[in-house]
């Protein structure tokens, strides 16, 4: 969850440049065009997050005169959304795995992710999973800047900058399967996990718009 100095540094022009690319790469005139701002604003913002380590470029995209730059997050950079206390919850699930046979451990786990869930967010009041999947993206982003909502041929990704648990979830991806299983039944259509686990974990879970109630 994120820190209430966090959330004020995400308001920022600084921090939402960050929140713009932590989707993708962008070129400077998108992300002007975005902000509302000149290019040479954002060339300068830029110029910072990259003396700082937070910025980099990704790549040419081809243009009408000249190639523009793409510029995306670094790793550095993704580790300044919400993070989580990782090494505690890496070595109780250590224990868990130790003490219990498999089938005991992914109980607990997952009752554990399932009453988290809960007390973090609330009661969802839409009756439909798309209506409660845009209801818990609001939740969700008045304490976890960068988490988006995309919907493509009846598929809805929820999508984070980050990974508030990336050391865990290297070595135990069953965490995200466990996840996508409550929050599937938290939307009340089936859920996915489609995270990326590269230099830059960002979480991605997938629900299925055709298979929920009353669809």
């Amino acid at each position: 969850m994120a820190r209430e100095e966090d959330l004020e540094t995400f308001g920022t022009t600084r921090g939402r440049l960050l929140l713009l690319m932590c989707r993708g790469p962008r070129t400077v005139n998108e992300l002007a065009e975005a902000l509302g701002v000149t290019d040479n604003a954002v060339r300068a913002q830029l110029t910072n997050l990259q003396s700082d380590g937070l910025v980099r470029q990704g790549g040419l995209r081809p243009g009408l005169r000249k190639p523009h730059v793409d510029y995306e997050l670094t790793p550095k950079a993704r580790r300044s959304f919400p993070t989580a206390h990782e090494p505690v919850l890496a070595c109780l699930i250590d224990v868990l795995q130790e003490r219990l046979d498999p089938a005991q451990a992914r109980s607990l786990m997952k009752e554990t992710a399932r009453r988290l869930i809960a007390a973090w967010l609330g009661e969802l009041r839409e009756a439909e999973p798309r209506g409660r999947a845009w209801e818990l993206l609001e939740k969700l982003r008045a304490s976890a800047p960068g988490v988006s909502l995309e919907e493509e041929q009846g598929l809805l990704r929820v999508r984070a900058c980050g990974c508030p648990l990336a050391s865990v979830t290297e070595s135990q991806p069953e965490i995200c399967v466990l996840l996508a299983e409550v929050l599937g039944e938290l939307l009340g259509t089936p859920v996915r996990e489609r995270c990326d686990r590269n230099e830059s974990p960002r979480c991605c879970f997938e629900a299925d718009m055709t298979k929920g109630k009353n669809s």
